[in-house]
């Protein structure tokens, strides 16, 4: 019995032996990846991400964004980094991001939090912060002295149940509180940023308001990988001479962030609902037996055989539901399926393919619903007849 905590004590000791110290703050850092590593998955990422969103090209939005990006950026002093800004349009998420590399997009659902080029600056310094201090490489690396301290405690015969409880051990003991203090160290390190860049960090103050406004009912601290919006504030409040201490303003005016509602289009509503469609076909493979119903339903849908389905999904190397998408729009369009991959693939919005191709977002949307009910209506049948693979899905 005396093992698991051996190996906790392990894990703990690993995580803790930093061998970086993490700027500005000076926190000791452990680190088994590289920088290029990082930023390699980072690209890879942002990539997928943006391909699965929907871009937005309102020029003011774009500015704005771009405007208190650049200059945080300038603050972060990474100019090895390759630097790029974009806006998604999505008001239902209330979110920004920047990783590895200087790769940002900011979802226009935090608008009204943010509010005007100060408050986006909090977003902006406060994501670009976890980039600079190398937030992922910890992650990455902690996850590598998770794995291979589970390997140990597996292989020193400890029963699976007690591998569990490690498992929820340290999830709630060291990955939560572990992921709670970069959370806290990227406020800090935000508000330096944005105070540099010329944004007043007391701005800061009022953006966690309003979040804790937004976000009432959340997980309690102990559970969370973020800290309470009052813990957050208290530590603000805190760390501010210190961001004063840097700032400098440089516009007299502050400009407003444009609104959420006049940023949105019939086009990217559509786009968005043929994505929630794509998703829930994503979603909706979760074992063999959902997949095979998925399979057979594209396959059904276009008379095709399950088996040519099964395999032109996985040499394209994408979702079930990207898939299904592309193969659906083939059908409608009467257009290969490899031209309009190779279209999908190089980042062409799907309301453009749509119509290249000779039909509308609108049926494209109509099909995956209908091929939404169809897997479902196969897998509720299957559910009362022995399953007999014809074909590996796996």
């Amino acid at each position: 019995m005396r093992q698991p905590f051996f190996v906790v004590k392990i894990l703990i000791f690993a995580l803790l032996a930093g061998c970086a110290a993490a700027p500005y703050t000076g926190r000791s850092q452990f680190m088994l990846v590289s920088e290029g590593q990082e930023m390699t998955s980072g690209e890879q990422a942002y990539r997928q991400i943006l391909r699965d969103s929907v871009l937005s090209d309102d020029s003011e939005a774009v500015r704005l964004v771009r405007k208190v990006g650049e200059r945080i950026a300038r603050a972060a002093n990474k100019p090895e980094y390759k630097w790029e800004f974009r806006v998604i349009n999505d008001p239902e998420n209330v979110n920004a991001f920047c990783v590895p590399g200087g790769k940002v997009a900011v979802y226009t659902g935090i608008f009204p939090i943010a509010q005007d080029e100060a408050g986006l600056a909090v977003i902006l310094g406060h994501e670009v912060a976890h980039a600079l201090l190398r937030h992922a490489g910890e992650r990455m690396s902690q996850a590598e002295i998770l794995g291979a301290g589970f390997a140990i405690a597996g292989a020193t015969g400890v029963s699976p149940q007690i591998l569990q409880a490690l498992g929820l051990g340290a999830s709630v003991g060291v990955v939560l509180p572990f992921s709670r203090s970069q959370e806290s160290e990227a406020d800090h390190v935000g508000l330096i940023l944005m105070a540099k860049a010329g944004y007043d960090p007391k701005a800061a103050l009022g953006v966690w308001e309003r979040m804790e406004r937004k976000e009432k009912g959340g997980p309690p601290d102990f559970l969370s990988t973020h800290p309470g919006s009052e813990t957050r504030i208290q530590q603000l409040k805190a760390w501010m001479p210190e961001a004063l201490q840097y700032y400098h303003p440089i516009d007299r005016l502050v400009e407003p962030l444009p609104s959420v509602q006049g940023l949105e289009s019939a086009t990217s509503k559509a786009e968005r609902e043929l994505l929630k469609r794509i998703q829930a076909i994503n979603q909706r493979v979760k074992d063999q037996r959902s997949e095979r119903a998925v399979v057979e339903a594209i396959g059904y849908s276009l008379r095709m055989d399950p088996g040519l389905v099964f395999q032109e999904r996985q040499q394209l190397q994408i979702g079930y539901g990207q898939y299904a998408a592309l193969r659906g729009l083939s059908s409608l369009g009467r257009t290969s399926l490899r031209q309009i991959a190779t279209e999908y693939q190089s980042g062409v919005p799907w309301s453009n393919l749509a119509e290249k191709h000779g039909t509308r977002i609108v049926d494209l949307i109509s099909w995956m619903g209908d091929l939404l009910r169809t897997s479902a209506t196969i897998q509720s049948q299957s559910r009362t007849q022995p399953f007999r693979p014809g074909y590996r899905t796996r």
